[in-house]
């Protein structure tokens, strides 16, 4: 049997090996994505995403005649268990500067068939349903794969650069590398109810601050609804998933004859972390690295954020220009920033959904308080529970962020006039790569080394102009008719800056600093060698293993 060869194996395609596919793909890697199942997953689980994660769909090509279908959330209640309206965190018009919505929902189903279905741009990536990884070994070259086809019993090997185990919570390539996981779980049972309507109304966004049943109802996307909501003590889940029981449940938010069930399962939740996200050429993505409670719907986004951070480190790996050193930081980026928010995830689930009648009556008194109080009611208001988007440790300038300085930071991304008059989001202009941005009056001798850098990292240089100056714009220039980067530029007191393909900030300079900036990159990324377009090798579709 000989080896077929790739640069990247995926197992498992839910959202996370799904968009990490599309990321590698967009970088040109070699990707086969494995798939134990033989169909495509209908069971809708995952339902919501925050605008850093709506940013990470539209980085994946996720728009326009990919664009997922999405329910902005105008705004969430907070309700107790009289259904009286305690605050409310208004979502429309909330602008955290990167582009999109604070909230939204979507269909899960419906995001993986446009995940999968945008595969097909890439005849360099290629999806095997039904396989299932039965082992591997790996060496200081490669990882070598031994599969089975599950409906003909047919044994493949392949051998590929890395192997990313995306197979969720059970993860067989966690346990094949002999990975723990350490942190808690929770044995107090929750029903999940998802629901379709004919109509999309009615329109709400409730967290239910009743302790008799605290939980999550919701609208979302497709016409669909979304209940998770805490079982009481003498409901059985045998009883629990009985249709007239699923029903009373909704009624008390809806009528229920309005309702076709989709899917009504009880669940357990857990707050656990991998000993370790990494082994040799393993990586461990999304639930096989990380597992939260549902309370901030962060998980998936979770995911994707793992995703959006290895993948570009992944293609300069295999391109040759970085190893094991930028590889080492997706653990160490991402690790702090996914235990934070599962200690917050935990915490607020403590406040918001006590059981607890004294507990609960205390807190909503105190929620109504705030919420009245035109000098604090804009910590409900303006979802102040969000944590922010930072990388404590990593590939940034320092190798750590501080307080006050940009390097770590999530860069925003305004909406720009480019030569021409267009106006369009300033990722669109960035693609899958570094950008280097630098201020319109930014010394020659400081544009040339920022040019270098970009052409060093295979990025993009772009120039900021003030909107008095729109009529100089030529290709490269980008009009910042808002004023957003210019404030970005003063507050951070720099003239030039360097955008990781993640959107986070690696570091900004001001004047002949940005030298120390090059110098820095080069510990981790050598220049990556020219190319002219017709020497640029053509991807092929991988053929399967006789």
């Amino acid at each position: 049997m000989s080896a077929e060869t790739v640069d990247v194996i995926i197992v498992g395609c839910g959202p996370v090996g799904g968009i990490t596919a599309n990321y590698l793909g967009q970088d040109g890697v070699r990707t086969l994505i494995i798939d134990r199942e033989l169909h495509a997953h209908t069971q809708p689980r995952a339902f919501s995403c925050d605008d850093e994660t709506q940013r990470n769909f539209q980085a994946a090509g996720l728009a326009n005649e990919l664009a997922v279908n999405l329910y902005h959330c105008p705004r969430m209640d907070y309700i107790d268990g009289q259904r009286n309206v305690l605050a409310s965190a208004i979502f429309k018009g909330l602008d955290f500067g990167f582009g999109h919505t604070a909230l939204a929902f979507f269909s899960q189903p419906q995001l993986e068939g446009m995940l999968r279905q945008a595969l097909r741009r890439f005849p360099h990536v290629e999806l095997r349903m039904g396989h299932e990884v039965e082992s591997f070994t790996q060496d200081e070259d490669g990882v070598t794969v031994y599969m089975t086809e599950r409906l003909t019993g047919r044994k493949r090997m392949v051998r590929a650069r890395y192997l990313l185990g995306c197979d969720g919570a059970h993860s067989g390539i966690r346990e094949m590398i002999n990975v723990p996981m350490k942190g808690t779980s929770y044995g107090v049972p929750w029903i999940t109810i998802t629901a379709t309507t004919p109509t999309p109304e009615p329109v709400y966004t409730y967290y239910v601050c009743d302790p008799q049943r605290p939980g999550f109802a919701t609208r979302g996307a497709m016409n669909e609804i979304r209940m998770d909501l805490l079982l009481r003590g003498n409901e059985r889940t045998e009883v629990v998933e009985k249709k007239e029981v699923v029903q009373r449940i909704i009624g008390a938010f809806m009528d229920p004859s309005l309702v076709t069930i989709v899917r009504a399962a009880v669940f357990t939740f857990h707050s656990k972390v991998a000993q370790r996200w990494r082994s040799g050429r393993v990586f461990l993505l999304g639930d096989a690295a990380h597992l939260m409670p549902p309370f901030l719907g962060q998980g998936m986004c979770s995911g994707v954020r793992d995703a959006v951070n290895l993948t570009w480190k992944l293609a300069l790996a295999v391109k040759g220009v970085a190893g094991d050193e930028l590889l080492d930081t997706y653990e160490r980026e991402r690790r702090p920033h996914a235990v934070n928010m599962i200690n917050a995830t935990v915490k607020m689930g403590r406040v918001f959904l006590s059981r607890s009648k004294f507990v609960a009556a205390l807190r909503n008194k105190i929620m109504q308080w705030i919420w009245r109080n035109p000098k604090t009611q804009f910590l409900l208001r303006d979802w102040k529970v969000k944590q922010p988007i930072v990388l404590a440790h990593g590939f940034m300038a320092g190798g750590k962020h501080k307080n006050g300085q940009p390097a770590g930071t999530y860069f925003p991304q305004p909406t720009v006039r480019i030569a021409g008059g267009a106006q369009v989001p300033l990722d669109s202009l960035f693609g899958n790569r570094f950008a280097l941005l630098c201020m319109a009056d930014t010394a020659e001798p400081v544009r040339r080394s920022a040019e270098a850098l970009a052409q060093d990292l295979g990025g993009v240089l772009l120039r900021v102009l003030p909107a008095a100056r729109a009529g100089e714009a030529r290709s490269g220039d980008v009009v910042d008719e808002g004023g957003h980067l210019s404030a970005w530029f003063s507050l951070n007191q720099a003239d030039t800056v360097v955008v990781r393909p993640d959107r986070f900030v690696y570091g900004a300079s001001l004047g002949d600093d940005i030298e120390k900036l090059r110098e820095q990159v080069r510990a981790f990324i050598r220049p990556l060698p020219m190319e002219r377009p017709e020497e640029m090798p053509a991807p092929s579709r991988m053929s399967s293993i006789a």
